[in-house]
């Protein structure tokens, strides 16, 4: 339910912002007709692309998040502190247990 009203929420602000718009640019009503032929045409290329009928891509696609990338160097970081600490302790117990001598 908080959902339908958030998209009613989203359309009714879209909606005015763009009656503003029109308002503060003075358009005749061929050009406003012009222009609402655009918005449809730009909404329906959105629609068939998957795209928000705003215009505008969800934020996640226009700022990937980095979280993947860190995950990988943090597993790097482990597997390298687990390598030098087995090499670390053969080496430990070849000085001190070893039969060399």
């Amino acid at each position: 339910m908080s959902e339908d009203r958030g998209e009613e929420t989203a359309s009714a602000v879209w909606a005015r912002y763009k009656e503003a718009k029109r308002f503060a640019a003075g358009k005749t009503g061929q050009e406003r007709q012009q222009e609402v032929t655009l918005d449809e045409a730009i909404a329906r290329a959105l629609a068939a692309a998957g795209l928000p009928e705003t215009g505008l891509p969800p934020r996640s696609l226009l700022h990937p998040s980095q979280y993947g990338r860190l995950i990988r160097w943090f597993y790097r970081l482990l597997v390298a502190l687990f390598a030098a600490l087995v090499a670390g302790l053969i080496w430990w117990g070849y000085r001190n247990f070893g039969t060399g001598g």
